[in-house]
């Protein structure tokens, strides 16, 4: 799993983003990002059901129990993002005050986030401020647009430099080169406000909500994504995709 390390700090990706949308519907994978800050351990999203077993997995493999999670900051309450909460009932939960106020886990008015934020509230939610501190070296970045109170977070590394995790503030680079992102559910203006505020802080790397790591030269990693088919035989389709610079010779054998 691509890491990035300091000698007080390591940040992993437990889950890379994946934004997959299809004529049956959107099937998005959202980021989920460890931070170690000295005895922290904090958690940048939790991901939905669908990714849960996957997620505990990465999490062994970290040597980590979702007991040893201290915080979980939820960059809005979508469904892919926030679903896995649960397991992380010891936890503090740090979410943005306008998103518990008026955000929805569908980014319209639906039927269950009534029950979702009653589910955070038992667990024990607690709303951030812009520039609050998360913990020693990172902190809550309020960037609404995509929903009504997004927070990003940011984290500064010993050599000084500045890495972002932006949620869907800025979910991929696509979003990062059009200074605003695909699906805005609550307000435009704002939404690229927000991504104009991550760029102005000129971070070494972002980590958007549904791609790779990237920074303004581009890429810093290209992820391997395997799309599996079940065929009527008792067989797999696996249809690899993965980006790759374009200087690189690519090999079709």
């Amino acid at each position: 799993m691509p890491q990035v390390r300091s000698n007080r700090m390591k940040i992993e990706r437990l889950q890379p983003g994946r934004g997959i949308r299809s004529n049956a519907g959107t099937m998005g994978v959202a980021a989920v990002t460890l931070i170690r800050d000295g005895d922290q351990n904090i958690l940048v999203d939790v991901g939905h059901f669908g990714g849960r077993d996957e997620l505990l997995q990465a999490m062994r493999a970290a040597n980590l129990q979702p007991r040893d999670i201290d915080t979980v900051v939820l960059t809005h309450i979508h469904w892919d993002h926030c679903i896995n909460v649960d397991l992380f009932d010891r936890a503090t939960i740090l979410a943005g005050r306008d998103e518990l106020r008026l955000g929805y886990m569908m980014g319209i008015k639906d039927g269950h986030t009534r029950y979702f934020k009653e589910l955070l509230k038992k667990i024990g939610v607690r709303s951030v401020k812009d520039g609050e501190k998360v913990s020693d070296n990172s902190r809550a970045v309020l960037t609404p647009g995509h929903s009504p109170g997004h927070v990003a977070v940011s984290i500064k590394e010993d050599d000084g430099s500045t890495t972002v995790i932006a949620g869907d503030a800025i979910p991929n680079y696509r979003a990062y080169l059009r200074n605003m992102p695909d699906l805005i559910f609550y307000n435009k203006s704002d939404a690229r406000a927000s991504v104009t505020k991550i760029k102005k802080m000129k971070p070494s790397m972002i980590i958007p909500g549904h791609d790779s790591p990237f920074n303004d030269k581009g890429y810093l990693l290209h992820d391997e994504f395997n799309l599996i088919l079940r065929r009527e035989t008792e067989e797999n389709s696996i249809i690899t995709l993965k980006t790759v610079p374009a200087d690189k010779p690519v090999d079709f054998t």
